[in-house]
Parts: structure tokens; C-alpha cells; sequence
């Protein structure tokens, strides 16, 4: 049966094929394991923490820490996989020979991305909130503990969506796209957030502008003003930060897309 270029069920089987193949994947294993360990912590501290302080500093800490490393992850694995996995299982040849446009082929497999790891950590950081939230010791009661769960998605969202973005380029432009952002986001992210970093170095790194956005629920100012330096921007202007260099990285993913000729 012909598939109209202009139909939006063919796009649409297109985004739950990409679902599907996502969580049929060895990446989603290794993401499981994170996110597994993530509860296996909180359960283990939910009967063995004690003191006040740390309890109530848990959720907030294990969410900049592990979560920020399963986002970056994510971001990478599953980004460069919407392309590289079809170039590597000739399933780009099939797609190149439907009547389907390339842009939309690749937004489609994208928005597959984001839904499935948004969903993903979302669920588990919000099993890890109904783990914390028994602890008698824990302040400000249940709804706020989940109000701020959705905030830490959210701010992780952005992450997704922004890296990857950043992914997408890799993967349409080089062969190991894997490895490049993971020097990326292991690398350059890492080094640009070190506290000897002057304010404008770390203005041309993506973190900076996420760690604007993430919640300070708990946390030590000090901490942010390592992260951020001694000027950080508004939020707003973070937000614009993010969502233009997020359109700025998909239209040259596109764009490259288009362009180039993956040879089978």
C-alpha cells in the first residue's frame, strides 16, 4: 500500500516504530541499570538515613548527580540512535525509497526520542520520590515532593531535548557519533562547569544555561555559584537559550540530512 508523503499516519507509524525500537535495545538496558541503582539507593537510605539534614538534601542531590549523568546518557545513546541505527540496519535504503521527506523522517524519529526518555526518567524519578516520601523525617509533605519531582523532569526535559538535538547532528554527520558526544557531554561539559572556569567560559558551554534552570531546593548556594560563576543569566534568558539552540542544532541535523548520501 503507497504511503502518502503528506499523511500523517505514516509519520505517525514512523514515531511508534522508533518507540518501539528504542526500548528493544541494549541502551535501554544499560539506562534500566542507572535508573534501577537510583532506587536501590533510595530504599537502601530510606530505612538507614537518620539525620535530618541529609534526608531532606537526598532527592535533591541524587537528582543532580545520577539523574544529570542518566540524562546526558540518554540524550546521547538514544539521540544518535534515531539515524545511526537505521544506517547500520539498512532501514534508512526502505525510508529513502518511500515517499516520505527526509526532514520530517528525522523530527518524527525524534520526537519518538524525547517522548520515550522523558517517560522513562520520568517514571523513575518519580518512583524514587514515592520511595523518600514515607520517611517521617522528610519536610513539606507529600504534594510538594511530587510538585518538585515534576520540576527535576522538567529540568531534565530540557536537557533531553537540547542534547538531543546536539545528538542528531553527530549522527547524520559522523560515523561514531556515540563517541563524539560522549567527549562532548563527558568532556567539554565537565571542564567548562569546574569551578577555576571564568564566568565566560562557561557561557559558551549547554550546562551552564541547564544548571540555571535546575530547582535549588536544598542546595548549597556555594554549589551554584561554582557551577554558574558570579554573574549567571536570567531564567528567561536561559530558557531562550536552550529552545533556539535546540531549533538552531535540528535544522542543521535536517539540513545535513537531506544533503548527504548514506551509501548501504
Amino acid at each position: 500500500m503507497a504511503i502518502n508523503a503528506n499523511s500523517f499516519p505514516a509519520y505517525f507509524a514512523l514515531f511508534k516504530a522508533t518507540f518501539r525500537q528504542m526500548f528493544w535495545s541494549r541502551r535501554t538496558v544499560l539506562i534500566l541499570i542507572g535508573c534501577l541503582l537510583s532506587l536501590a539507593i533510595a530504599l537502601g537510605f530510606r530505612f538507614m538515613g537518620q539525620g535530618s539534614g541529609s534526608i531532606n538534601r537526598f532527592i535533591p542531590l541524587i537528582t543532580l548527580s545520577l539523574y544529570g549523568l542518566l540524562m546526558n546518557l540518554s540524550a546521547i545513546f538514544y539521540g544518535t540512535a534515531i539515524i545511526s541505527d537505521e544506517i547500520d540496519g539498512k532501514g534508512l535504503t526502505y525510508l529513502q525509497m518511500r515517499p516520505l521527506r527526509k526532514s520530517t523522517i528525522l523530527l518524527s524519529k525524534f520526537a519518538a526520542y524525547f517522548v520515550g526518555t522523558v517517560a522513562l526518567i520520568a517514571a523513575s524519578h518519580l518512583i524514587l520520590s514515592g520511595i523518600m516520601i514515607t520517611h517521617p523525617k522528610l519536610q513539606n509533605g507529600v504534594f510538594f515532593h511530587l510538585g518538585m519531582s515534576v520540576r527535576y523532569t522538567a529540568s531534565m526535559a530540557l536537557g533531553l531535548l537540547v542534547y538531543g538535538a546536539l545528538a542528531a547532528v553527530l549522527a547524520v554527520k559522523f560515523k561514531n557519533p556515540v563517541l563524539w558526544g560522549l567527549l562532548f557531554v563527558m568532556g567539554w561539559e565537565r571542564i567548562t562547569s569546574s569551578p577555576v572556569m571564568p564566568t565566560g567560559i562557561k557561557r559558551i558551554s549547554i550546562s551552564h544555561y541547564l544548571f540555571v534552570l535546575f530547582p535549588r531546593y536544598k542546595l548549597p548556594r556555594s554549589d551554584f555559584n561554582e557551577f554558574l560563576g558570579t554573574s549567571p543569566p536570567a531564567t528567561w534568558v536561559a530558557l531562550l537559550v536552550i529552545f533556539l539552540l535546540t531549533a538552531i542544532l535540528l535544522w542543521l541535523a535536517i539540513r545535513i540530512f537531506r544533503e548527504r548520501e548514506y551509501l548501504m
